[in-house]
């Protein structure tokens, strides 16, 4: 089996040309480098981080530990080390044992170790670093952040509440290069720290960064980023407003890319309260009234005697009436009590109103003044402009240099072609290497056919034996044919090794000898062109057509048999 291998493949590569075998020999050399490196690239393991941020001295010692216990690791800088996958856990405990690192941050894990003989003050101590220490961990955790500290202050228990001082905790980071804090991870890292420090509230937690700009000062008010951000992020929303507006308008007026609009808007953030009395002295009401009527009669005699006690006690006191005639008296007495009319009212003024509106318009070769002033007016009522508030607000024309504009165009659409003609350029090429691929493969695969043909042991009668007339031929031509075609294949068999199509193409010259002309008798044209196709095939591919009629001897002789 070796043996025809090898023989076959000897035919295979005497048929190629000096081109497809270089193409071999380069596809083969490809193969012995390229599958071996392959392997060893699956497999190599994976490495991930086992440690970051570390200090030299403690990279160091670890690196020591590692080369010790026969692990296989990585350094990127001087404070990474990374490990294969599957052991990364694994290293991280055992390093852990040993105490490493030791200027890493400290958490809960204080206290697994024997706490015999520790005071209460030392606990305290303890629990306040651990906590520190946890904070930081789960601070640092976050993808903007690259270092943190954090500071808590738990004062000491006092017998009234009302002279209990506040818990309060101040946070310093260090952000990672190209990210910066947002009022809502600010807000977050407060709200950490309030939730997991007992008695602290998020507004006594103050948030710095290495460049002392203060994320939130502590106070009551809040995250002071949290409000700058919320205000300029409203004063920015309305000035879109107004500018969007205003361009709308441009663009229904003038057309597109005609004007430039920018707007600015200031909004009023002060709290305040207005309380306002009004009196009006015209209206009055009557709030109180008092009526008093007194009347005294007399009759005509005068009581007459000693003032005093004396007269007055019975019976020894007496009276002497004289004069004639009686007194009558009658007084009759109102008060009314009226109140001014008055009106109270009060007014809250919310914040975020608006303080004062910028508004500057460029636009493009407006050169009539009517129209100028025409669009200053309409601009100003839909950008609602009040002077008397201190608006500004300006409108001018100006010739638009669209040089650049121009120039970019045509620069993307040149790139965008080249782009274009790039993808159909790479569609084409592949095509064509697809086609080309195809036509080797398919050429290969035809030379490989012929190849293995030829190395095929004949089995095939001698055509001399058959005495088989050819078609269109008389029986004697047809004979001396036979014949001549019997003594071609004893000479390419006599010489006991396989010929080429080229060999039996010459051995057929050789022997094949001009035939006298003979009349043939007339045929159809389909026998005609049977036999012309029949002759193509012969030409081509005589082995092919000698097994096909061989497959049908072989088939007539079993049907007879």
């Amino acid at each position: 089996m070796l043996a025809q291998i090898s023989q076959q493949f000897s035919g295979f590569w005497k048929q190629q040309s000096a081109a497809s075998r270089v193409v071999f020999v380069v596809l083969v050399a490809l193969g012995v480098v390229l599958v071996p490196l392959f392997l060893i690239w699956a497999q190599n393991p994976s490495y991930d981080v086992a440690f970051s941020g570390l200090s030299e001295s403690d990279a160091g010692q670890i690196v020591d530990q590692l080369n010790e216990e026969g692990i296989e690791y990585k350094l990127q800088g001087s404070g990474t080390i990374l490990v294969p996958s599957d052991k990364v856990y694994d290293v991280r405990i055992s390093m852990a044992q040993q105490g490493l690192p030791e200027s890493s941050t400290v958490g809960f894990e204080v206290f697994s170790g024997s706490t015999l003989g520790m005071t209460e003050f030392t606990q305290r101590i303890n629990y306040q670093q651990a906590l520190e220490g946890e904070l930081e961990r789960t601070i640092g955790s976050l993808a903007s952040i690259e270092a943190v500290r954090v500071h808590i202050v738990i004062p000491e228990d006092t017998l009234l509440a009302s002279q209990q001082a506040p818990t309060t905790a101040s946070v310093t980071v260090k952000e990672k290069a190209g990210t910066n804090l947002d009022s809502g991870q600010v807000s977050a890292i407060t709200h950490l720290l309030a939730s997991s420090v007992e008695g602290l509230d998020s507004e006594n937690v103050v948030v710095v960064d290495i460049s002392g700009n203060m994320y939130t000062s502590g106070e009551s008010g809040g995250s002071t980023l949290a409000q700058t951000d919320s205000r300029r992020a409203a004063e920015a929303a309305a000035a879109n407003e107004v500018k969007n507006k205003v361009q709308v308008l441009l663009d229904s007026a003038l057309g597109p890319n005609k004007s430039i609009v920018q707007a600015n808007v200031t909004l009023d953030w002060t709290e305040r309260q207005t309380v306002t009395q009004a009196v009006n002295p015209e209206k009055t009401a009557i709030l109180s009234s008092q009526s008093i009527m007194e009347v005294y009669t007399t009759t005509s005699s005068t009581v007459e005697g000693v003032p005093g006690a004396t007269s007055n006690l019975p019976p020894a006191a007496s009276g002497t009436e004289s004069g004639s005639g009686g007194i009558q008296y009658e007084r009759n007495e109102t008060t009314n009590n009226y109140e001014i009319t008055h009106v109270q009212s009060e007014e809250v003024y919310t914040p975020g109103g608006i303080e004062r509106i910028s508004l500057s318009v460029l636009v493009d070769g407006v050169t009539d003044e009517t129209q100028l002033a025409t669009l200053e007016t309409v601009i100003a009522a839909a950008a609602g402009i009040d002077e008397t508030r201190g608006d500004l607000f300006a409108v001018e024309s100006l010739e638009f240099d669209r040089t650049y504009y121009e120039t970019q165009s045509e620069e993307l659409e040149s790139t965008e072609k080249q782009d274009l003609y790039f993808k159909i350029g790479e569609g084409v090429l592949a095509g064509l290497i697809v086609i080309a691929l195809l036509w080797y493969v398919q050429r290969m695969l035809s030379k490989l056919r012929l190849a293995s043909t030829e190395a095929w042991t004949p089995v095939m009668k001698p055509v001399s034996e058959l005495g088989l007339p050819m078609p269109g031929m008389r029986p004697q031509v047809a004979g001396t044919a036979m014949g001549e075609a019997g003594q071609l294949e004893a000479a390419i068999s006599g010489k006991g090794v396989q010929a080429s199509e080229a060999e039996v193409r010459q051995k057929a010259q050789a022997v094949m000898k001009p035939l006298p002309k003979i009349e043939l008798p007339s045929v159809s044209p389909e026998y005609e062109q049977l036999q012309k196709t029949l002759e193509g095939i012969a030409e081509d591919d005589p082995a092919s057509l000698a097994e096909a009629i061989q497959l049908w001897l072989n088939e007539d002789e079993r049907h007879n048999g």
